[in-house]
């Protein structure tokens, strides 16, 4: 055995393929999330997976993988395309996700994953057939940053730019009633008055759904289709393929225990929904919706209050809103975190134009407002 594998130095190689690649580290990749760091569904295979599927089946897939005495310790997926960038034409290597993938990063185990990032660099940066790396929705203090430290170091190009903001509400001991306490007085009389003008209309309720049940997804996405995701043609039940990814994410959460379609009832009709993940004591709301009928009782937000309530009683941590900061997220929380897109373009000529084409306007509007 050759000495450096066997101290358990760390090893950098790649696998080609399409998704089924991913069924081949399975257990490995499932592992990994399970050590803690990487542990949000949208790390994990079965999500990445469920995008491939739905939206890029025919995708070129590359996974970086890197190995210490045998054990894997950190994946990077990666899509190979041939695409523009600026007007130029470039070989892409990016992330295998996209605007229902809420966020991605290199996936690692739970030591200081420095020495497994630096051996993927090592290992991208000797190979050909790429002129950028593209890596969406990062967390701020995500690895894929760390990627980019390695990258700059060698002299290649990097840039970062904020795509989101994503709030998020933490529950501590005192639950619901902690949380409505850093709410605006006015918002707090609102939804007194909201919840009493929705329970003259009948009886309300609260239920929650851990199965992948049919009816409550069909019921999820109809509800969802009414508003104005339903006339603007971006609701789910508006295109097949998105359809295909949530009711695979469905089945895949609902046997792993993480599945929770909350529903607001009234009269025993949901007004309100859910399509929700609970995993590791926080709770992600990939997908809300509301009957527009009732939108003067904001049955949105009434349905956000009880489902605080129920994550606090079941010993959740935090309320992880997912997606971009928005007016009805900003009443519950003004903590937020940053996520960005992170680029490593290729020392060169070539790397040199792209990443003044992308970020050389940007950098110029900051020196301007004295940043």
């Amino acid at each position: 055995m050759d000495r450096e594998v066997e101290a358990g130095a760390p090893i950098a190689t790649s696998r080609y393929g399409g998704a089924e690649r991913i069924d081949e580290l399975l257990r490995e990749w499932r592992a990994l999330c399970d050590e803690g760091p990487c542990s949000d569904p949208f790390f994990r295979p079965e999500w990445i997976r469920a995008h491939l599927r739905a939206f890029e089946p025919d995708a070129k897939l590359r996974i970086v993988e890197v190995r210490s005495g045998g054990r894997l310790r950190l994946l990077l997926p990666l899509v190979q395309e041939r695409a523009r960038l600026r007007g130029f034409p470039v070989r892409k290597l990016r992330a295998p996700a996209g605007v229902h993938s809420c966020r991605f990063d290199l996936i690692h185990g739970g030591e200081d994953p420095t020495p497994w990032i630096e051996a993927a660099w090592d290992h991208l940066k000797d190979q050909d057939g790429w002129d950028v790396i593209e890596l969406r929705d990062v967390p701020e203090g995500g690895a894929a940053e760390r990627l980019l430290a390695s990258a700059a170091k060698d002299r290649n190009y990097v840039g970062r730019w904020e795509s989101m903001r994503t709030p998020y509400v933490p529950l501590g001991a005192g639950g619901l009633d902690e949380v409505l306490a850093r709410t605006d007085t006015h918002f707090r009389a609102n939804l007194r008055r909201r919840m009493r003008k929705l329970e003259q209309k009948g009886k309300v309720s609260l239920r929650r759904i851990d199965r992948a049940d049919p009816q409550a997804l069909a019921a999820f996405y109809a509800l969802e289709r009414d508003g104005w995701k339903g006339s603007q043609g971006s609701a789910i039940d508006c295109d097949p393929n998105t359809r295909g990814f949530y009711d695979e994410i469905a089945a895949w959460a609902a046997e792993e225990g993480t599945l929770s379609l909350y529903a607001l009832d009234l009269d025993g009709e949901p007004v309100a929904m859910h399509f929700g993940l609970a995993a590791g004591g926080r709770y992600f709301i990939p997908k809300p919706a509301f009957a527009a009928a009732h939108k003067e009782c904001s049955p949105g937000q009434l349905l956000l209050q009880e489902v605080l309530r129920d994550c606090a009683a079941r010993g959740n941590y935090e309320l992880d809103f997912l997606g971009p900061w928005m007016a009805w997220k900003g009443d519950w929380t003004q903590k937020v975190r940053s996520h960005g897109w992170c680029y490593v373009f290729r020392r060169g000529p070539l790397g040199a134009a792209l990443h003044s084409a992308k970020f050389g306007l940007g950098k110029l509007r900051e020196a301007i407002r004295g940043r």
